[in-house]
């Protein structure tokens, strides 16, 4: 089994919260990133560039849920938790394999750029919302 990169969680914020302040990722930070991630960030950047990372924001309640369009369908991202419902997380990152998944890159690196789309909902439209990532139970 390869070893985790203990380090992945406290990178990405980190850098995250760089970015934040400098509206943009450095060249010094890419690498670091580069190194952490590798080809999970090539794909991270990707959906970036595509425009599918989308925060809904519940009113009057104010909850927000994150949707990041994948490969194959849309994913739900837990940012307190960073939790994915995607094949990869339950696959690799619940077994230890990673700890982060390249849609939850994606959506820290897309809040952190301002590069997503916000879709404002009613609270009443939450469980319409949050049923598509739903797996069927049969």
């Amino acid at each position: 089994m390869k070893s985790l990169k203990p380090n992945e969680l406290k990178l990405i914020d980190k850098i995250c919260n760089e970015i934040k302040s400098n509206h943009f990722i450095k060249m010094e930070n890419k690498k670091k990133l580069e190194e952490s991630f590798g080809e999970r960030l090539k794909q991270a950047l990707k959906i970036i560039e595509k425009g599918a990372v989308k925060r809904y924001i519940f009113k009057p309640s104010g909850r927000v849920i994150w949707e990041v369009k994948g490969k194959t369908s849309s994913y739900q991202i837990m940012t307190r938790t960073y939790f994915c419902n995607c094949d990869d997380y339950y696959f690799r990152v619940m077994s230890s394999k990673k700890q982060l998944c390249y849609h939850i890159i994606a959506q820290k690196i897309a809040f952190a750029l301002g590069k997503f789309e916000n879709e404002e909902r009613y609270d009443r439209e939450y469980s319409k919302i949050t049923s598509r990532w739903k797996k069927s139970v049969r």
